[in-house]
């Protein structure tokens, strides 16, 4: 029998892998397995098992925090909610989660750049191709570093386009970063598609929540900043970091109030002034184009340049909030 395909095999595994070989690849670092126990700075190589229960029904969790001159920002704070995240599906933390920081400082070395990000997988583990979670033998622990791509300094300059999502977001888990993200792709693929930067979400009852990768808030013309109630949404570190600077801004009377409520659809467009995105790869990017609608004046508002400029100086030097992965 002629086989369509020749049969992989522990002996020509490493030269038909490079066959793999792809131009992405070049912003890929290192991935660490505890399925390993070892570290591969060869991204044809990385690999997990199909039978992981994270790869073939996302049951797992994540976290991505940004490192920085060799500083790893938030990183506690990003283990909380990593633990947090996992406690809330019943998933336990393998023995390498407690070795995350001398795996990063490691991590860092091997990949030789400063500026990266670091994505940490807690999976169910392997075991069956079913639904039950019983059937895993234990939970596994993924760690991927990533070349740090921000937006250029035009993109702050000139403020990004979001577009409304016709479907709810996701709300049953909202507040779990699961390995579950087909309504992010679908809320990331309508705002492609539909020629805008981003996406933003509204729950069933018509209130703001997120994007897909992104949580939003606004500032009212009445010079409130306003985020979603934490309960409609994952709560972001960048998010909790830019609303606790936020708080500077109160003395100057730049703002007047920093809080987090219910932000209905409806008159909307009647109380902001300024709209702002945040994550861990781009701080706080102003939002100047929302539904083909301008955004207060249509450029990027004082509010969203200050604080953008207050987050980025916490990971620019020592803080309370940056790990140094120096030796």
């Amino acid at each position: 029998m002629t086989l369509p395909r020749p049969v992989l095999t522990p002996e020509n595994f490493v030269q038909s892998s490079r066959a793999w070989r792809r131009d992405h690849h070049r912003n890929y670092l290192v991935m660490y397995s505890s399925v390993w126990q070892a570290f591969s700075t060869t991204p044809e190589l990385w690999s997990l098992p199909p039978d992981d229960h994270m790869a073939h029904r996302g049951d797992g969790v994540f976290e991505s925090l940004k490192c920085v001159g060799g500083r790893a920002y938030c990183l506690n704070e990003h283990l909380e909610r990593l633990k947090a995240s996992a406690a809330a599906l019943g998933i336990g933390l393998p023995h390498d989660f407690a070795d995350t920081l001398p795996l990063l400082k490691a991590a860092w070395r091997l990949g030789g750049a400063d500026d990266f990000t670091c994505r940490i997988c807690v999976s169910r583990g392997p075991g069956s191709f079913t639904v039950n979670p019983y059937d895993s033998t234990g939970p596994e622990y993924y760690m991927i570093t990533l070349r740090l791509n921000r937006p250029g300094p035009e993109v702050y300059e000139k403020g990004v386009s979001v577009v409304s999502a016709p479907f709810p977001a996701k709300s049953e888990f909202a507040g779990i970063k699961s390995c579950d993200y087909l309504h992010n792709v679908l809320v990331k693929k309508f705002a492609k598609d539909s020629g805008a930067d981003y996406a933003v979400s509204f729950d069933s009852e018509g209130f703001l929540t997120e994007g897909p990768t992104e949580n939003i808030a606004v500032v009212t013309k009445s010079g409130e900043l306003v985020a979603p109630a934490w309960n409609r949404i994952l709560k972001g570190v960048t998010l909790s970091r830019t609303m606790a600077r936020a708080q500077e801004l109160l003395a100057d009377g730049s703002l007047k109030a920093v809080r987090n409520e219910d932000v209905r659809k409806d008159g909307l467009w009647d109380v902001m002034e300024e709209a702002f995105l945040t994550t861990t790869s781009f701080d706080v990017l102003p939002v100047t184009l929302w539904d083909g609608k301008p955004v207060g004046s249509g450029k990027p508002g004082p509010v969203a340049r200050r604080l953008l400029g207050l987050v980025s100086a916490e990971y620019a030097r020592d803080s309370p909030f940056t790990t140094w992965l120096k030796d």
